[in-house]
């Protein structure tokens, strides 16, 4: 009896080691041909454009609003600054894909782990150019993934109007970060939702029209 015991122990726990590192895959998505290398976010990717939004930010139970910022400085750099509404600057970056500066950042919000985790956002979100591992289809969206350093990023275009709908950025194992977006033209994205499985951090960001 107690051999049948330890062997069955030995079954459960091997079994879910299995099962917990088991690949990330889409359900239900069917790989195609490659037929492009590269996808190009549209979003942010306009140097004569001053990308503005107002902003809500949940960070661990904390809540800020404000206004968010993007311009893009050059075909590498992009700039990101969020102000209160009556225009105190919260945190101004200067980012690319290879470097990375805090020009200020409030006293509040300087923790390494917010910075990090605030500039891997922003950096995925503003970055234009991914390099394509594989191509899948689920409907309504063709799938393009895109592997990023120990991640992976599945843009997920609309196939009936060519519009990046959403990016899941994941682990080997499971999603990491949902980024959601609303557009009209498939060019400027009026709404943006930013949401953290393993944080509890959720930026939604809607254009603000002059």
């Amino acid at each position: 009896m107690q051999k049948l015991t330890i062997r069955f122990s030995i079954i459960s726990i091997v079994t879910l080691l299995l099962f917990s590192c088991k690949s990330y895959q889409i359900q239900d998505a069917v790989k195609k041909e490659k037929t492009i290398t590269e996808f190009k976010n549209p979003y942010f990717s306009n140097q004569a454009t001053d990308y503005v939004y107002k902003a809500n930010i949940e960070i661990y139970g904390n809540k800020l609003g404000g206004i968010f910022i993007a311009k893009k400085i050059n075909d590498t750099l992009h700039r990101v600054v969020f102000t209160t509404e009556f225009g105190n600057k919260l945190l101004d970056f200067e980012m690319s894909e290879n470097n990375f500066k805090v020009n200020y950042i409030l006293d509040d919000l300087n923790r390494k782990i917010i910075i990090n985790t605030l500039k891997d956002d922003f950096r995925l979100l503003l970055k234009a150019n991914h390099q394509i591992d594989a191509v899948f289809e689920k409907e309504p969206f063709v799938i393009y993934k895109s592997i990023d350093n120990k991640r992976f990023n599945y843009f997920f275009e609309s196939k009936k109007e060519n519009k990046l709908m959403k990016l899941v950025n994941t682990s080997k194992t499971k999603e990491k970060v949902t980024f959601e977006f609303s557009s009209k033209n498939g060019i400027f994205a009026e709404n943006i939702k930013i949401t953290h499985q393993n944080i509890k951090l959720k930026i939604e960001l809607f254009q603000i029209i002059n």
